[in-house]
């Protein structure tokens, strides 16, 4: 007991005397167990947040007026999140449901968080391009062949049968 009764009554005579007539409730076993059946499983991690602060996001709702704009996540809270669009001269903290919001890899493609909105469009713009330049590619690398309708002049017969020399 060593002193260390902190003003019981008595006291240490009067704890131990105390003790005596009222012992401590023994530890059942179920406790015991209790304790023996989380420590032979391990313990499942907690699920993080998709979005954390930080991360590049995208709103996803179509009826937001802030549809289809990129912002960096700065705070997570009660299922909500606050997001921060920078454009230009103007920033904006703006809060979300987390399902209003999308991971995103890249941030927006220029300097204005909407231009997100243009991506799909460039991306069929450069896909018909892509198309348009490989059939030019293909019409350039034909070998032009001396239309039949076309006579030859001896000279240029000559020059069609010899292969091209530099």
């Amino acid at each position: 007991m060593l002193c260390l009764t902190g003003g019981f009554p008595g006291g240490e005579k009067g704890l131990k005397e105390f003790i005596e007539k009222y012992p401590p409730p023994k530890k059942e076993q179920k406790s015991e167990e209790m304790w023996l059946a989380p420590s032979s499983k391990k313990p499942e991690p907690p699920e993080l947040p998709l979005i954390l602060p930080g991360m590049i996001v995208l709103v996803k709702n179509p009826n937001n007026p802030f549809y289809m704009y990129c912002g960096i996540e700065q705070r997570i809270t009660d299922g909500k999140a606050g997001v921060l669009f920078e454009g230009g001269n103007w920033d904006r903290l703006v809060t979300f449901r987390l399902e209003e919001l999308e991971r995103r890899e890249t941030g927006p493609p220029g300097t204005n968080p909407k231009l997100v909105v243009l991506e799909p469009l460039s991306e069929e713009i450069e896909k018909q391009t892509r198309q348009i330049d490989a059939k030019e590619y293909s019409r350039t690398c034909e070998i032009p062949v001396w239309p039949p309708s076309l006579p030859l002049t001896p000279v240029f017969a000559e020059a069609a049968q010899k292969p091209y020399q530099m």
